[in-house]
């Protein structure tokens, strides 16, 4: 396990030698669906994004990572569920249209950091629309596969470093 993560972080550097890339910077925030929609109320997270960018490339990809926090929800009076948290962690890729619309997918592994969640499979097709060179808003539909299903529909912001 530790040569298979020495090899993939010397790869990615030396990589990043040979491209060009972009760091990118964003928040989401969400409305629950699936099993989440009946335990929190709200999703609020962040993401940190390396597309290895080459200049009018139809299709540009990199790792992702990120946090997603659920704001658990009162189900009746007196008992409320907690905040439920968890670490998107996986690659991403964006074919990008007209110079201004991407599409994509971020797809990789989620590992739980509340207490009760073990994590699972993450997956989030995105479609983006380049306001600025480095603002984008974007809208996607996101799910980790837990012992339930966390999925939220979203709207967020990425900066461009």
């Amino acid at each position: 396990m530790k040569k298979a993560f020495f090899t993939l972080v010397a790869v990615l550097a030396f990589g990043s030698l040979q491209a060009q890339g972009v760091f990118k910077i964003g928040v989401v925030g969400g409305i629950p669906t699936a099993d989440a929609a009946d335990i929190s109320t709200f999703m609020l997270g962040g993401d940190v994004y390396y597309m290895f960018e080459k200049e009018d490339a139809l299709l540009n990809f990199g790792p992702t990572v990120g946090i997603r926090n659920y704001f658990g929800d009162e189900i009746s009076p007196g008992i409320s569920i907690d905040d439920g948290t968890f670490l998107p962690i996986g690659g991403a890729a964006r074919i990008t249209l007209l110079g201004i619309l991407t599409g994509g997918v971020d797809v990789g592994y989620a590992v739980g950091i509340s207490d009760f969640l073990d994590g699972g499979f993450y997956f989030r097709p995105v479609v983006g629309l380049d306001i600025l060179d480095i603002l984008e808003l974007n809208a996607s539909y996101e799910t980790v596969s837990d012992a339930a299903t966390w999925g939220n529909f979203n709207i967020g912001l990425l900066l461009a470093l």
